[in-house]
């Protein structure tokens, strides 16, 4: 137990255990670093009942979690989860905020120094998905905020080098002590198989939002029907907000982020083509659906400029890259179909996940960062 109720590390996010980033990402990084011998206090807000398998699971781990109650969607809301976070933070020797508003409650808190967990640009994303009218205003007000969390905070982390040099142009003053940890995955969970299967069968992943170039992504699908009979699936989360995608799958059917880990291995590839016109945010975006299908050997489709996955497809080729026009849709299709039948191609996917994706490096990673602070 923390001597003193001090702890080594207080995590402090916004998003919920219980959904698909809580569950993916959170509790399984938070196990990682506590089997390091760190104390955690972790800070979340729910939106749901609290399944007592979670509770359980973070009890054995040895983490204490701090169980908010989400309540309302809107900036009145959100203004008092803020207010909420600086009063709950506890004594700590760091703070890890995952994302912008933990970052402000922990400068308002003034009781540790502070990681700065980028993320995504979350009000870019936010204006773009929402199409909102007031887009500008709302993002010349988030900018203020951004930019307090730069100022303060001791270090910073993001999910890709894209975006760094973005950040270097947008803020005057950055956290010198930096760190890339892009999106992790539980290799040993989301275990790697070699089986192709036939028919050529696709998977659309998690929850898909307005984000997302679903038409751009159905006319990649009616390319690649042309060249072999393909299925198309979605893997529905209870929580969309949308029963279809419209996108050209053949079936739908609901599953839990735990059981996309059985899942994933019985499709050929994996969909995630986000929209190019999404502008700053879209080189911050790192999905983790695609860590999850290259982890368990399976080629992705994207969209040019999603992250770093340019460099990353590249490198291993396990995946295509669809630039939007008609004539690269047409080529991407059968480059993807080749990358179908070469038996070597799991075995690329599962490295790329390797060297990039891998959770007990990206603890590692977090780990240092601590050490330097």
């Amino acid at each position: 137990m923390p001597r003193k109720h001090e702890y080594d590390i207080s995590y402090v996010t916004v998003d919920s255990l219980t959904e698909g980033v809580g569950s993916s990402q959170i509790v399984p990084l938070m196990k990682q670093i506590a089997s390091a011998g760190l104390s955690i206090n972790l800070i979340s807000f729910e939106k749901e009942r609290t399944p007592h398998s979670i509770e359980s699971e973070l009890e054995s781990a040895g983490i204490t979690w701090n169980r908010r109650e989400f309540g309302s969607h809107g900036a009145i809301s959100g203004f008092s989860r803020l207010l909420e976070i600086s009063r709950e933070i506890p004594k700590t020797r760091l703070i890890h905020a995952r994302s912008d508003i933990p970052a402000i409650a922990a400068v308002m808190s003034r009781r540790a120094p502070i990681l700065w967990d980028v993320r995504s640009l979350w009000a870019e994303q936010k204006a773009f998905i929402e199409q909102a009218p007031f887009k500008k205003r709302f993002l010349r007000a988030y900018g203020l905020l951004e930019g307090i969390a730069s100022f303060n905070a001791t270090a910073m982390s993001t999910l890709t080098k894209a975006i760094v040099p973005i950040l270097e142009e947008r803020h005057r003053v950055l956290p010198k002590i930096r760190t890339v940890v892009p999106t992790a995955v539980n290799l040993e969970l989301f275990k790697f198989s070699q089986r192709i299967n036939t028919p050529n069968k696709g998977l659309y992943s998690g929850t898909y939002n307005n984000y997302y170039d679903l038409s751009l992504s159905k006319l990649f699908i009616k390319e690649i029907q042309k060249l072999a009979p393909t299925e198309i699936h979605w893997a529905r989360p209870r929580e969309s907000l949308t029963n279809s995608l419209d996108a050209g799958e053949t079936q739908i059917f609901e599953s839990t982020q735990v059981k996309m880990a059985e899942i994933i291995s019985s499709y050929n590839f994996g969909i995630s083509v986000c929209k190019m016109d999404a502008g700053p945010s879209l080189k911050a975006a790192m999905p983790t659906k695609i860590a999850e299908f290259l982890a368990c050997g399976r080629p992705i489709v994207v969209n040019r400029g999603l992250g770093d996955f340019d460099e990353y497809l590249s490198e291993f080729n396990a995946g295509v890259i669809l630039d939007g026009t008609s004539e690269n849709t047409k080529e991407q299709a059968q480059a993807l179909m080749n990358l179908l039948s070469d038996p070597e191609t799991p075995y690329r996917c599962r490295e790329l996940a390797e060297k990039y994706f891998d959770i007990k490096e990206g603890a590692k990673k977090y780990m240092d960062i601590y050490e330097k602070l």
